[in-house]
């Protein structure tokens, strides 16, 4: 017998035994009695009935019990949900209402007489929040209105009371207790023959102007100047300047650079410096910029400040040194208005690509940023011009220079004459800058005598540079007569001219200009052709490649050494530097003619031919052209 079977069927040990149950649980005996097949409507068979319908029932009772705790843990969890949303949503308008910065005009407090006439309280507030919003939207300033010490930012409305608690009056609650509200009240009262108008912002001194009686909104005006002032000096004063009201804006940011917070005195410093500039007072521009960045740290617009002053004194180093600084903290800064502070920094990155000689890379950061930046397309495109000409592709600059607008660069003196004549100056021709430099000279003599020197300083070392290479070492000394000393470039040039003449000795003289501004390499370009006129090929050379290694991207130190090494019959050396050249200014019309009159006296015919051809397509000077039309002449015959 198996184990199962014998649970219901204990073995007889005696008389009797088959009437014991085996067990008290009823659950058992009714299990007992199905198996051994009793009698269906016996007791056991009931209560084994009784007992499913019991477990159906609890199974059912379970399964309801389960399904309302399940529903209980949903509405839980949508209430803490919610209550997660309503304490986030809270939190947002409490963040938005301690981040508001705005100004509200209250309803004026105006006669009967002229309410009566329809000059409410209302329409005098909006009389003066519309002349409001014409001065902040006429103010264009670089700097981020969310800067200003004192500032509604671009919130200005007027404030219509209303009854009862509102979303609209909780709200207004909200800001005025967390965030930065100025709130604007004011009266206007009758006084004699005309009118008192009282203007209070915020706390500030209450502003009062008498008006006449025809005169009202005039004085209305006014009362929104002295508010823009007091609520926003910087912006005020910005305005000022805007308006041509020179003397006033000075007089505000001189004000303001005393009494403002340490943010409004370096924007203001960075806006006198900018004045005196305009002015041509560059020494105080230097003092202003100096002593701000001193007290108040680095600030870009300082830099660019200092960039131009350094200019303006005639010392490149420092004014290349200020330009880096001022790109670099420009784009640190998060002061400014993001659109004119990325052109600044893009108009600035192409001129120093282009005062460093890397006119390729500039070429073709320019072209991009004119394709980013239409709204700077004309100044741009200027750079672009100018980039192609340093590196001799004088025919695209040219072109470049056409697209812009017609203006005079002196008076009577056209922008398109000036820069055929910056072409001719580069490309060495000396009879067509000769024929155009009477009237540029009649030009500078007729610019005002306060700006006259600025002129003067800037273009005469440039056409005496020019006068001296072509041997007219008088006329070269004339221009620079009168010029002052102290100017990097007059005293560089004074020093080559006395160098070429060899009256003077001029070795010290150029070891101070290259330290003066050691970022450049006009001392070595300039030390080197007075060594070559002279004779000594090593002294050349050495000086070119020191300035090779400090602007390895300019082409200018490689056709030197190029000819140099032509000069002393190390024809095949000289081929590989006009290489090196032509990489770095593939348009330059006398390098190719110098390269293949190297590659000819190698004997390299073919060669020589091939650059004479191209040469012929690139632009070059009426001597330079007729070098290459007879050459190519005596190789095609």
């Amino acid at each position: 017998m198996d184990e199962k079977t014998s649970r219901y069927q204990p073995a007889a040990t005696g008389p009797g035994q088959d009437d014991i149950p085996p067990t008290p649980d009823p659950l058992t005996m009714a299990v007992r009695a199905d198996v051994l097949g009793e009698n269906p409507g016996s007791m056991a068979r009931a209560v084994l009935e009784r007992q499913a319908k019991l477990i159906q029932s609890d199974v059912t009772h379970r399964n309801w019990q389960i399904a309302r705790e399940a529903a209980g843990a949903a509405l839980m969890i949508l209430a803490a949900v919610s209550a997660f949303t309503a304490v986030v949503i809270v939190a947002g308008v409490l963040w938005s209402a301690t981040q508001y910065r705005g100004l509200t005009i209250q309803p004026f407090s105006v006669p009967p007489a002229l309410e009566e006439r329809g000059l409410t309280g209302a329409a005098v507030a909006s009389r003066v929040l519309d002349r409001l919003a014409e001065m902040q939207s006429n103010t264009q300033s670089m700097r981020a209105a969310n800067t200003y010490a004192d500032s509604w930012g671009d919130e200005v409305a007027v404030e219509i009371p209303q009854t009862g608690v509102s979303a609209g009056e909780l709200w207004r609650f909200l800001r005025s207790w967390l965030g930065e509200e100025i709130r604007i009240t004011g009266e206007l009262v009758r006084e004699g023959e005309g009118y008192r108008i009282t203007a209070r912002a915020g706390g500030q001194p209450a502003r009062v102007i008498m008006a006449e009686t025809g005169d009202i909104y005039a004085a209305l005006d006014e009362a929104a100047d002295a508010i823009f002032a007091q609520t926003q000096p910087y912006r005020y004063a910005v305005y000022l300047l805007d308006s041509q009201r020179s003397e006033e804006a000075r007089e505000a940011f001189e004000n303001l650079l005393a009494t403002g917070t340490p943010t409004d005195r370096r924007w203001a410093a960075a806006a006198l410096a900018g004045l005196h500039l305009e002015n041509g007072e560059l020494e105080r521009a230097a003092a202003i910029a100096e002593n701000a960045l001193e007290l108040y740290g680095d600030f870009g617009l300082l830099h660019a400040n200092l960039a131009q002053v350094y200019d303006g004194l005639g010392e490149p180093g420092p004014a290349l040194r200020h330009m880096r600084l001022a790109t670099q903290h420009l784009r640190g800064g998060d002061e400014y208005n993001a659109s004119e502070r990325d052109a600044m920094i893009t108009g600035m990155q192409a001129d120093l690509l282009v005062r460093s000689h890397q006119y390729q890379e500039a070429v073709s950061y320019i072209s991009d940023a004119i394709r980013r930046r239409p709204d700077s397309a004309d100044q741009l495109r200027w750079q672009l011009a100018y980039a192609h000409i340093w590196m001799y592709d004088t025919s695209t600059g040219t072109e470049v220079f056409s697209r812009l607008p017609e203006y005079e660069a002196l008076p009577g003196w056209p922008a398109a004459e000036d820069f055929a004549f910056d072409v001719n100056i580069q490309l060495e021709d000396t009879p067509a800058w000769q024929a155009q430099w009477p009237a540029l000279q009649a030009a500078m003599e007729a610019v005002p005598d306060e700006f006259r020197p600025g002129v003067t300083v800037s273009r005469y070392p440039v056409v005496a540079v020019a006068f001296a290479r072509a041997g007219e070492l008088d006329a070269a000394r004339a221009l620079l007569t009168d010029l002052p000393g102290g100017n990097y470039f007059v005293d560089l040039t004074r020093a080559y001219v006395d160098g070429l003449a060899g009256d003077l000795p001029v070795d010290h003289r150029f070891d101070q200009l290259i330290a003066r501004a050691p970022e450049l390499a006009y001392g070595e370009l300039f030390l080197a052709d007075i060594r070559r006129r002279q004779g000594d090929a090593d002294a050349a050379l050495t000086l070119l490649a020191a300035a090779h290694r400090k602007i390895p991207q300019w082409a200018d130190p490689l056709k030197e050494m190029g000819d140099v090494l032509a000069a002393e019959g190390q024809h095949r050396a000289a081929t590989r530097r006009y290489r090196q050249a032509a990489q770095r200014a593939p348009h330059w019309g006398a390098l190719h003619l110098a390269w293949g009159e190297a590659e000819e006296a190698r004997g390299r015919t073919r060669q020589a031919l091939d650059l004479y051809q191209q040469a012929a397509l690139m632009d070059l000077s009426a001597a330079d052209r007729e070098a290459v039309e007879a050459r190519l002449a005596a190789l095609s015959g």
